[in-house]
């Protein structure tokens, strides 16, 4: 569970952060060459309109999920964009920022091992030291209310990228995990449901019942198990296939499960049912379902079965064991199979 959670987790994050992170550093190196454009510095206009075509094309490599090259050439192209441009504009321009980014950005960036995130990590601080050491005033100077602006927009788009790398990987998580919980929803039902029927299946079932029978005793409540059995039910299966004996099967089912109560299918054509109900009319709904059972039409092959059903109905008011009264529902059962099939029998 937990490396296929990580996988889907990996590679819903690595796509988004690929492609977000290319859109945004296309967008920044265009802003950056109109800027640098009006300015009149060709150099750092130059250098962003190649980052502009460099990211032009790696949405390619964001699309063939070449993430390595996709780290390399980001990289490579943040660090030299800012590091020429501290070195024109001087220190204060926080082009060196883009460089802090990169050092925090690179434990997101994917397909990228721990030894590669340490050893880009330690060449980025290297590379900012050196800038700090032996660069304060730039080559060109700028108009000073140009200059706080542009730093200011540097400072900003930093903290914007990291908070969308965090955010990224925060709804990355998030996502996933809902899908997991959704996963481990539809695990749950299909291991306490009986596939063909949709009813309970017999593990689930008793437990249920159990807790079912716990709790009208503590509050007093009359309840009833009815277990019930389709008749000549085997006939279905030797005369028209196994088709047809699922198709009876579903049928009941749909039937029984309409009960305010817990239906079980308790185990090929046999059925389990708890209610409970102060009013103790358990053998009027039983035999509520008894003739509707019989006479809900069921055709299959052109032909209208004729399905009925024998119940065995134990009724208690106080404690006792799931098995003691499947017992004596049971032995109802049996009971009634033998007197002609096709009836309610009780105490």
């Amino acid at each position: 569970m937990g490396t296929t959670y990580e996988t889907r987790r990996g590679t819903l994050y690595n796509e988004r952060i690929t492609f977000y992170g290319n859109v945004i550093a296309w967008l920044v190196h265009f802003l950056f060459c109109i800027l640098f454009y009006r300015l009149d510095l060709t150099l750092l206009f130059l250098s962003n309109g190649l980052s502009v075509i460099y990211y032009t094309i790696s949405f390619y490599f964001v699309h063939k999920r070449w993430y390595g090259i996709f780290f390399a050439g980001l990289f490579i192209e943040v660090v030299y964009n800012a590091v020429i441009s501290t070195v024109i504009l001087g220190w204060e321009i926080n082009m060196h920022y883009f460089i802090l980014m990169m050092a925090y950005g690179v434990f997101f960036m994917p397909s990228v091992s721990r030894g590669q995130r340490i050893f880009t990590t330690a060449i980025a601080m290297l590379i900012y030291s050196l800038l700090f050491i032996y660069v304060s005033d730039g080559i060109e100077t700028l108009p000073i209310q140009i200059e706080q602006a542009l730093g200011l927009f540097c400072i900003l788009s930093t903290v914007m990228m990291i908070a969308g790398l965090s955010f990224i990987f925060e709804s990355a998580v998030v996502e996933v995990t809902d899908e997991l919980e959704q996963s481990n929803e539809r695990l749950q039902i299909l291991a306490s449901t009986d596939g063909l029927t949709g009813l309970l299946n017999r593990k689930v079932g008793h437990e249920q019942v159990s807790k079912a029978i716990d709790k009208a005793a503590h509050e007093g409540v009359p309840y009833a198990l009815v277990l019930g059995d389709i008749d000549r039910f085997k006939s279905f299966n030797e005369t028209y296939g196994h088709d047809c004996g699922d198709r009876v099967l579903q049928q009941v089912a749909s039937i029984l499960s309409d009960v305010d109560g817990i239906v079980v299918r308790w185990g090929g054509e046999e059925f389990l049912i708890f209610f409970s109900s102060p009013c103790d009319n358990f053998l009027t709904i039983a035999e509520q379902l008894r003739q509707q059972i019989e006479s809900i039409p069921l055709y299959y092959a052109g032909e209208r079965l004729h399905v009925t059903m024998t119940f065995g109905l134990a009724v208690r008011t106080g404690h006792d064991t799931v098995e003691e009264i499947i017992k004596e529902a049971d032995d109802f059962l049996r009971e009634g199979k033998r007197n002609g099939k096709n009836q309610v029998r009780t105490t």
